[in-house]
């Protein structure tokens, strides 16, 4: 049996459907049943001349899956990539690809998930947070209207940028080159632009604050180490809600003792 032709039109259903992976979350199964639902036209190609072999892919990519939602679409090109191989196969050979198949699956959504954490959470989301309120309180110093939505962009782009990119190679990487795809991310200086986000987090904290009380004056301090206040609550990462709540306290009181 040859193999099917990954078409851009099946790419673009796959991707829109993977769009989806959590909309069907459950504690059960976790992403399982948004990950079975993106792979389902693929599945289809794949074994649409074994209505059995069919109904059985589509039965264990219902089962447990987990992982951030980025790294899903390159896992989900990793797996498109290994049901068409396992098709192509007949008898003890097809039997053995699918349980590597399915095991590797498995092992593939744990350990992207800590690596697609630890950027995008933990790193890039609070720089994308941090830059949105620099962007805001140059937009309101530049006397420029509706500062909050200069926020709002300015942070969605940040984070989105890297995020769709990560997600469109990721997916186009998996299908071409299967588990290469994942040994080549490993390569990668991630561990480096971590620490380089967190630092530029940090950085932005301090520009805001510098922004709010040395730039601004009057009564615009208050609003302005608010602002800073708030920023540095979303920088900060692995602090309980008790403790944000109480930074949330301090910064109002810092702020209020610098009112004139």
């Amino acid at each position: 049996m040859s193999q099917p032709v990954m078409t851009p039109g099946m790419k673009a259903r796959i991707a829109g459907r993977l769009l989806l992976l959590q909309a069907r979350w459950d504690p059960a199964r976790m992403q399982g049943s948004g990950f079975a639902f993106a792979l389902d036209p693929w599945l289809e190609a794949c074994w649409s001349s074994d209505p059995a072999a069919l109904t059985a892919a589509r039965k264990r990519h219902l089962e447990y899956f987990n992982t951030h939602p980025i790294a899903a679409w390159l896992a989900a090109g990793v797996v498109c990539r290994q049901e068409a191989a396992a098709a192509a196969l007949t008898g003890a050979s097809r039997e053995a690809a699918i349980a590597r198949l399915v095991s590797q699956k498995a092992s593939l959504g744990a350990s992207l998930a800590g690596l697609y954490d630890s950027f995008f959470w933990g790193a890039l989301r609070p720089a994308s947070a941090l830059s949105g309120i620099l962007a805001a309180q140059a937009a309101y110093r530049l006397g420029l209207p509706h500062a909050p939505a200069w926020a709002a962009a300015t942070a969605l782009l940040v984070y989105n940028v890297p995020a769709v990119a990560a997600r469109v190679v990721g997916l186009t990487r998996g299908l071409a080159e299967g588990e290469r795809a994942v040994v080549a991310l490993t390569r990668l200086p991630v561990q480096p632009w971590i620490r380089g986000l967190r630092r530029a987090a940090v950085g932005g904290a301090v520009a805001s604050f510098a922004a709010g009380a040395g730039v601004l004056g009057g009564g615009d301090r208050l609003t302005a180490s608010l602002t800073f206040a708030a920023g540095l609550i979303l920088a900060w990462r692995g602090v309980s809600p008790l403790a944000q709540v109480g930074f949330a306290g301090l910064g109002g009181m810092a702020a209020a003792g610098m009112r004139p």
